[in-house]
């Protein structure tokens, strides 16, 4: 089942915890595996047929923790994570059930 907006938040802010620059095309890519998609899943389309399902909701998950302050922009499609986005996930246990409660996700 391809996940929600707020379901790709923590696994890719996860990701991202390796301090390195990543590519929007690598995150959806992580988030394909993270949650197990299928093929299917994976090329099905939102109904204007332009891009991807996972691709949109992981950019939206991704823009999301940029509002927040846990990922920044190093340059056009190139992410990193914050040193806040990286003090949440010292202080945030995995399990928690909805970790961005508090940003209002």
């Amino acid at each position: 089942m391809i996940p929600k907006i707020t379901e790709c938040m923590l696994p890719l802010l996860q990701f991202m915890s390796d301090k390195e620059i990543h590519s929007l095309k690598e995150c959806v890519e992580i988030m394909s595996k993270e949650f197990c998609l299928s093929n299917e899943e994976q090329i099905q389309l939102l109904p204007s047929g332009k891009t991807t399902v996972i691709h949109h909701r992981t950019g939206w998950a991704k823009w999301n923790l940029e509002q927040i302050g846990m990922l920044k922009t190093v340059s056009r499609g190139n992410y990193r994570i914050t040193e806040d986005g990286l003090k949440f996930l010292q202080t945030t246990p995995p399990t928690k059930k909805r970790p961005f409660k508090e940003y209002g996700y």
